[in-house]
């Protein structure tokens, strides 16, 4: 297989190539980036022999391949990880998220449906998208109740996306990330909270959590996220049209998880509470029932374990 990843620098982007040159039914992979967001290293993807025979990269927007660009490049896949992710930014910033997120999503499925080769598009979604829960664990039937730009974005890009799969067949396949953490994450203002904790505990700096902390998340660490998407990635295609979770079915409430962090680094940290975002998430857990019953995906990766590696890569370069 031929396979394209967006947004092939982040987070997901480096240890999914990692994953998928490591394949040998996968012959080769484009990695497309604009760079546009803020590591730690210039250059983060994880240099294997396979790594070096079977990667291009490609510096640019997503949206602006053009149907000859997808042509020439012979795809079977296209996963579509690139997006702005920040929540409260996308409440500063609702224009650009509208177009990178949605437009951008839009104008890339408008494009590849005019492209001789259909390949499979596996699209990047959120948990935001179901907003505060009515019941957990959240399956993929849960009502979509999103309070951000952002969660609007991805759903509203979701929907593209299946439109397509239900007027044409084009072949879709929508993923929703329940939150991931790992090697190589945004370190922007707008990071992820794991992230963040993680920097401060080493900088022994304040750790604040919002309100009471005791909002809780389904945490992930990336390596079992990314062997999900692997495990849809077929050459006969034969997961299109479903919806899957993927997460841990465990809820870690945000203040548990400052205290672990603290512990993990040896941090001389405080722990703050500073007042919260009136639309914050009470609480996310994920229903992956469905992917385990299709593909036999299940997380392997316990949360102590993933932090520590995770922490350990942060002080190597803090």
């Amino acid at each position: 297989m031929r396979i394209l990843v967006t947004g092939a620098a982040g987070l997901y982007g480096i240890h999914l190539v990692d994953d998928l040159v490591r394949r040998p039914d996968v012959s080769h992979i484009i990695g497309i980036d604009d760079f546009s967001r803020k590591f730690f290293q210039k250059d983060p993807f994880i240099k294997s022999a396979e790594f070096e025979k079977k990667f291009t990269l490609i510096r640019k927007k997503f949206y602006d391949l053009t149907i000859q660009e997808l042509d020439k490049m012979n795809l079977d896949v296209i996963v579509h990880l690139a997006a702005h992710i920040s929540i409260p930014e996308s409440m500063e910033q609702a224009n650009e998220y509208f177009k990178n997120n949605e437009w951008g999503t839009f104008r890339l499925m408008q494009t590849l449906v005019r492209t001789k080769k259909w390949p499979l598009m596996v699209y990047a979604s959120s948990p935001e998208v179901y907003g505060n829960p009515i019941y957990t664990p959240m399956d993929i039937n849960h009502p979509m109740l999103p309070r951000s730009i952002y969660a609007v974005t991805k759903l509203a890009a979701e929907k593209h996306c299946k439109a397509m799969h239900e007027w044409y067949k084009y072949p879709v396949v929508v993923i929703r990330n329940f939150n991931t953490f790992g090697e190589n994450q945004d370190i922007s203002d707008h990071s992820s909270v794991i992230s963040k904790f993680i920097r401060n505990a080493l900088n022994n700096q304040p750790i604040v959590i919002h309100d009471s902390g005791e909002q809780t998340r389904d945490f992930q660490y990336v390596e079992d996220a990314v062997r999900a998407y692997s495990l849809v990635i077929t050459a006969d295609k034969r997961f299109s049209g479903e919806v899957f979770n993927i997460g841990t079915n465990k809820q870690t409430s945000i203040k548990n998880l400052a205290h672990m962090i603290k512990d993990l680094a040896g941090s001389r940290s405080t722990i703050e509470n500073q007042p919260g975002r009136s639309a914050d998430l009470m609480s996310l857990e994920a229903d992956y029932s469905l992917i385990h019953q299709k593909t036999g995906w299940e997380p392997r990766v316990a949360l102590d374990d993933g932090l520590k590696r995770t922490i350990q890569w942060y002080r190597q370069l803090i």
